[in-house]
């Protein structure tokens, strides 16, 4: 196919399919706008994970997603390609999403979702279309589609609940291949999910697809009146993920008022802040209130909830582990212990940090904490210590003991790898310095 495209263009489509990464996204972004139909496959065939939100809107705007969509006789790998480019509009890790600056983005989601049950049933569509389900329910993408957000969700369900699909699903999960299985099982559990939450004020805990080759995160998405706060309020980064909101208590109303960070640019919030709101219970309410972020425009001044009702929705949120996959449980159980026996850690004169497990990682959970316990003042000398903890299939509350109990019996400084802190440092401390080569 490329060898009928124009030499200039043939040639660097050819060097960049060949190259790695940014790479390639140059190329990509010096083809976009090019009229011949070939370059315009292979640009829109670009994986999601190398394209911006901007660069993504820009491909389909171009070429006319909309239009080629209604064409009669949609082929899988245009189908294929307007999913990606669809999921790459609505990506908070790469600056602003840009789905609600897509004119024709409707009309997309509608043409694309009617197009998905003549699909051959394969793990990557139920990939995707679980994650545009999300989208449409908490996402970016619900602000764009209004009332129509059920109705689209309901059909995506209808498509993978689907005897071929539910059939290739259950195939996959019992598959040798770690990555297929766990994704497969991601399909089955997200999908069941999906949807517009009722009430005045909802708590969702949306995990993505694992799939290590993307951006996996898990963001605990807040809804007022059926909209996501996130998506309405700040384009530039994820919601916050639900270990600071949820397992810690910060969403509990108290009668101090308290500011509570519930989203992050996706550069960190030391480069581009990130989206506050202060939370006061006042008697039978509770009060969201002093909104404030780097993002222009006007958020609300104040948004009050019946304080029963409230309290009911955050105590559900944060004993709702449906979202969790085996590794994320182990490592919520090894968090919860230490945090409630600070002397595990203590007796090593180290304080713990955090545990979680990571989308992208497999069969593995990721400790840190500080050494020494006592630190009084920023200036004091300190190291973070990463320790990366295997699991090994059992079940989680047989695991999360057994890592305890590890603790507990060895210091935990011996293998664990310097996160945080050089040679310098760890001289000082009296520690030995090892570089960390997974983190």
């Amino acid at each position: 196919m490329l060898s009928k495209i124009p030499t200039a263009a043939r040639d660097l489509a050819w060097l960049a399919d060949r190259s790695r990464g940014y790479a390639k996204v140059i190329a990509v972004k010096a083809l976009a706008r090019h009229s011949d139909p070939a370059i315009r496959e292979w640009v829109m065939g670009t994986p999601k994970n190398l394209l911006s939100s901007d660069l993504a809107r820009q491909i389909v705007e171009t070429h006319g997603l909309a239009e080629m969509l209604s064409r009669p006789g949609v082929d899988d790998t245009l189908w294929d390609q307007a999913g990606n480019l669809l999921l790459a509009m609505t990506s908070t890790h790469n600056y602003h999403t840009e789905i609600s600056r897509y004119r024709d983005a409707l009309t997309v989601y509608q043409r694309w979702i009617a197009l998905a049950a003549r699909r051959p049933a394969t793990l990557e569509r139920a990939a995707m279309l679980t994650m545009v389900a999300d989208d449409l329910g908490t996402g970016p993408a619900a602000p764009v589609v209004g009332g129509l957000r059920e109705t689209l969700i309901e059909q995506i369900k209808s498509v993978l609940s689907a005897k071929p699909w539910t059939e290739m699903l259950a195939r996959s999960a019992r598959s040798s291949d770690p990555i297929v299985a766990r994704r497969s099982a991601w399909v089955l559990t997200e999908a069941g999910r999906s949807g517009v939450p009722e009430g005045r004020f909802a708590i969702r805990v949306v995990a993505a697809d694992p799939n290590p080759a993307d951006y996996p995160y898990v963001e605990a998405r807040i809804v007022i009146d059926g909209m996501p706060v996130v998506a309405a309020l700040f384009d530039i980064g994820p919601a916050e993920s639900p270990g600071p909101l949820l397992d810690t208590g910060r969403l509990r109303a108290v009668d101090e008022p308290k500011t509570v960070r519930i989203a992050e640019a996706y550069c960190t919030e030391g480069c581009c802040s990130g989206l506050y709101v202060t939370i006061v219970r006042e008697g039978r309410e509770v009060v969201w209130k002093d909104w404030h972020s780097s993002v222009p425009g006007d958020p609300p001044q104040e948004v009050r909830f019946d304080a029963a009702e409230y309290d009911q929705e955050v105590a559900r949120a944060e004993q709702d582990h449906s979202w969790e996959w085996p590794d994320m449980t182990v490592a919520r159980l090894v968090a919860e212990r230490l945090r409630a026996d600070a002397t595990i850690l203590g007796r090593w004169d180290c304080a713990f940090g955090w545990c979680t497990a990571w989308l992208a990682d497999v069969d593995m959970a990721r400790l840190t904490f500080d050494y020494p316990a006592g630190r009084l003042a920023l200036e004091d000398l300190s190291v973070r210590f990463g320790l990366m903890i295997e699991t090994n299939g059992q079940p989680p509350d047989v695991q999360a003991a057994e890592i305890v109990k590890s603790l507990a019996e060895y210091d935990p400084k011996a293998t664990a790898e310097m996160i945080d802190g050089g040679k310098n440092e760890a001289g000082k401390l009296g520690l030995i310095y090892r570089e960390p080569s997974r983190w």
